[in-house]
Formats: structure tokens, C-alpha cells, sequence
């Protein structure tokens, strides 16, 4: 199959309707086998929900580390808005995103066409 996907979830809680599908994206691609690898990177506004107690986020976003799938978060994001611990606390990665995106682009994974239209 050879199919990778990068879903970059920026929606923070005020948008929660599209971080929820963008996990649900990443969950069923990934349990469906639609895709050999799925990460997720969270990046801006959506960082702040590693803070918060919204059960939704934080019960999907254990299922997908249970399923194995990389979580990243912005790593200049979260210094700036303290976050560093809650989301480090969450066993997710802390990178500089505007590295990580291109990285995984070129390694082949498909990105969210909004960002790939940037890169």
C-alpha cells in the first residue's frame, strides 16, 4: 500500500467540531488499515486543549496513542503559551513544526491539501 498521512490539526476548542474530525480522521484511517502509517500534528490553537479538561479530546486523543499513532505538537506554540508541560505530560512530542511538516511532506506523507498548498 505505501499510503502515509499527516493530519495537522490546527481548530483549537472554540472549533472543536473540526480537531474532533480530524482525529476521527486519523483513528479510522488508522484502524481501518486505509493507511500504513497516520501521525498527527498538533499545531497552534489546538495545543491549548492538552491543558484543558475537555473529555472528548482527551478520550480521543488516548485512543489514538493506544493505537500506537505519533502524536507532535509545536514546539514554539507551546513555550509561548505555556503548554510545554501539559503537552509533554500527554506523551506527545514537542517539534518545530515549520521542520516537521516539510519533512514528512517530502517523505511522502499527504498533509492536509490547506497546508500542502503552503509548503
Amino acid at each position: 500500500m505505501g499510503t502515509k498521512y499527516l493530519v495537522v490539526i490546527t481548530s483549537g476548542l472554540d472549533q472543536k467540531d473540526k480537531m474532533i474530525v480530524g482525529m476521527n480522521f486519523a483513528k479510522n484511517t488508522f484502524r481501518k488499515k486505509k493507511a500504513d502509517d497516520v501521525k498527527v500534528v498538533f499545531f497552534g490553537p489546538s495545543e491549548k486543549a492538552f491543558s484543558s479538561n475537555d473529555s472528548d479530546f482527551l478520550k480521543l486523543f488516548s485512543i489514538l496513542k493506544d493505537l500506537g499513532i505519533v502524536t507532535i505538537a509545536c514546539s514554539g506554540y507551546s513555550k509561548a503559551h505555556d503548554l510545554d508541560k501539559a503537552i509533554m505530560d500527554l506523551s506527545t512530542e514537542l517539534e518545530d513544526v515549520s521542520e516537521t511538516i516539510p519533512r514528512y511532506v517530502d517523505a511522502g506523507y499527504y498533509c492536509n491539501d490547506l497546508l500542502r498548498d503552503h509548503l
